[in-house]
């Protein structure tokens, strides 16, 4: 089935997703609600309305909502219950293409890597965002990559994200921040695309996995 454009879609809404940014004060809601490809469930399933109303309850298109609640805060419900998966469409042309290639189509990277809280493996958390200002998100863990929502960074993350989009180099996050994934000692970083060589070598002590995928994205 042809995905529909995403692109058209918030040309309509522009007015809905900006209202949403001006009712929470949350700065840059708006880039993460087009960058994690999210929708109003209402203006989607419900009634359709011209006029401009605030939407509080938007999903991704992993089945995954973002509320905006009373307090005028953001709350992520993950594997939310109450949305029909099989009604949500994936606009994504780019869907399951390889890391590699999606890299390579990416202006930035955000990478956070830990460890298992149960067996202490390695865990990885990569999105890419792309030179169509779209997140493109994957998870290692137990060895394998799974192409995943861009919500699982969590709004802490994907804030500090909406912030630092134009960053020239690198910044590695404080050591408060840990990773949104259940895992232990999460360190994260943000970088631009391709990475430079100070990080590929600082990574590459650690985490070669992580290296290698950001060398392949040159």
């Amino acid at each position: 089935m042809r995905s529909p454009s995403i692109d058209f879609f918030y040309a309509k809404t522009e007015k809905l997703v900006d209202l949403s940014e001006s009712y929470t004060q949350i700065d840059g809601l708006a880039f993460i609600i087009k960058a994690c490809r999210m929708k109003p469930y209402d203006y989607v399933f419900g009634q359709k309305s011209n006029r401009l109303v605030l939407h509080r309850w938007w999903f991704d298109e992993f089945g995954n909502s973002l509320k905006l609640i009373k307090t005028k805060k953001a709350k992520i419900v993950y594997n939310d219950l109450h949305l029909d998966r099989k009604r949500i469409v994936c606009t994504d042309l780019y869907y399951g293409l390889s890391m590699d290639k999606v890299a390579k189509m990416s202006k930035l990277a955000y990478i956070c890597a830990g460890k298992d809280e149960d067996t202490y493996q390695d865990c990885f958390l990569v999105s890419f965002l792309g030179l169509d200002n779209y997140l493109r998100s994957y998870l290692y863990m137990y060895g394998e990559w799974e192409q995943v929502s861009p919500l699982l960074m969590g709004m802490g993350h994907l804030k500090f994200l909406a912030e630092h989009h134009d960053v020239k180099q690198w910044i590695k996050l404080g050591k408060k921040e840990n990773l949104p994934i259940p895992c232990n000692s999460g360190s994260a970083w943000l970088t631009y695309l391709p990475a430079s060589s100070e990080l590929l070598a600082l990574l590459n002590k650690d985490h070669e996995i992580l290296a290698a995928i950001l060398r392949n994205a040159k």
